[in-house]
């Protein structure tokens, strides 16, 4: 049950992770049309934003997917029940430093709430907004690596070692 839940966290980010990233065709879209009119529009720091959410909120659904790329060699070198501890090992150092980064950025998050922090654009949005997307992503990141950790302990398969995506065979 706790591994559907897990499951339907990480597709509901992909899903804002594809409405982000089709906000910057929006957003783009827009700026040309602007133009053509005669007006102008300045979109380049909402896309970046978009992107910013759209990249991290990905992670944890692409990983768990087989999405990411993966160096195997190591792992080839030990035959049978030893490779089991490379994927360990690796999900461990993978979820250490995920855990790390989603620790500071949501310290780095709540500090540019309480300071206050406008971006620098014409925008003028509060930092903590997109920051929020980046820390959550990476956070639902180092879940998914905890989660695919616990699947490879119990001897099973991770999911990250078959791509769902038939399209990238």
């Amino acid at each position: 049950m706790l591994r559907k839940a897990l499951h339907g966290l990480y597709l509901a980010c992909g899903y804002a992770a594809a409405v982000f990233l089709a906000g910057i065709a929006v957003a783009t879209l827009c700026q040309i049309v602007a133009r053509q009119l005669g007006m102008a529009v300045e979109t380049t720091e909402l896309s970046g934003f978009f992107l910013a959410a759209s990249t991290f909120l990905a992670l944890a659904y692409t990983f768990v997917n087989g999405g990411h790329v993966r160096i195997t060699l190591i792992g080839q070198l030990f035959p049978g029940g030893r490779n089991r501890w490379v994927e360990l090992w690796c999900c461990a150092i993978g979820a250490a430093i995920t855990g790390y980064a989603a620790w500071q950025m949501t310290l780095f998050t709540l500090e540019s709430r309480s300071f206050g922090d406008l971006s620098p654009g014409m925008l003028g949005m509060p930092l903590w907004i997109p920051q929020s997307a980046v820390a959550f992503g990476l956070a639902v990141m180092c879940l998914g690596i905890l989660e695919q950790a616990t699947l490879v302990w119990r001897g099973g398969q991770a999911g990250y070692e078959t791509n769902i995506d038939s399209t990238a065979e």
